[in-house]
């Protein structure tokens, strides 16, 4: 009995042996597959980025002349031509053309300030007989209507490193003047014939009236 007892023993022993020996070097069974879908990411498009209108540039408005009714409207100021830039005989010659062209502009507009721009206060000629009537006529709210300009250049040199000097022939139409109210106040007669004259320029970042002689005193 004993012995059949023994036997039972060792064949229970051996069968824990083999159950622990699969427990340690069995591998685990694999999970189960489950039904689950995987997650999947929404991708979010970015609203296209706004496009501000491009603006639209306003028309250049249409110049208008002065009348007994009012003042010029929308004047361009004369832009500077590159020739009047050039310290040379002939930058003298475009430049004083430049500065007749400039004054017929304040004639029109009675805006001063591209002459004064370009006239030192040295020229007090120019300030007596251009400049400061215009001025006046400003402040006044008074205008003036014509006095077209023609200037012809018969001579043009420069004189050293900054100065030059020409000689001019200039025709002027007829300048009427109204008051602020539209009434007629008075006029400057046009040229008969050509009245002669000379600028005396200085080169100092770009060509300036300095002085203005008329060879025929009027």
């Amino acid at each position: 009995m004993f012995t059949k007892i023994k036997k039972v023993i060792v064949v229970f022993c051996s069968g824990a042996l083999v159950l622990a020996a699969a427990g340690c070097t069995g591998e685990a069974n694999p999970a189960e597959p489950t039904n689950s879908s995987p997650t999947s990411t929404a991708t979010v498009s970015a609203p296209p980025p706004t496009v501000s209108p491009s603006p639209t540039a306003k028309p250049t408005p249409k110049p208008i002349p002065g009348t007994s009714k009012g003042p010029a409207k929308y004047w361009p100021v004369p832009k500077m031509p590159d020739a009047a830039k050039k310290n040379s005989d002939a930058g003298v010659a475009a430049f004083t053309k430049y500065w007749f062209d400039v004054l017929e502009y304040m004639y029109i507009t009675n805006d001063s300030r591209p002459l004064k721009a370009i006239t030192r206060p040295a020229c007090d000629l120019c300030a007596r007989k251009f400049i400061d009537p215009a001025d006046g006529l400003a402040k006044n709210g008074a205008w003036s209507v014509g006095g077209a300009l023609d200037t012809t250049v018969t001579l043009s040199v420069t004189e050293g490193d900054s100065a030059g000097v020409a000689n001019f022939q200039l025709e002027q139409e007829e300048l009427l003047v109204y008051s602020k109210n539209g009434e007629y106040y008075g006029k400057l007669p046009g040229t008969k014939k050509p009245d002669a004259g000379t600028l005396v320029l200085i080169f100092d970042e770009g060509w300036h009236v300095i002085d203005l002689q008329w060879l025929d005193a009027s």
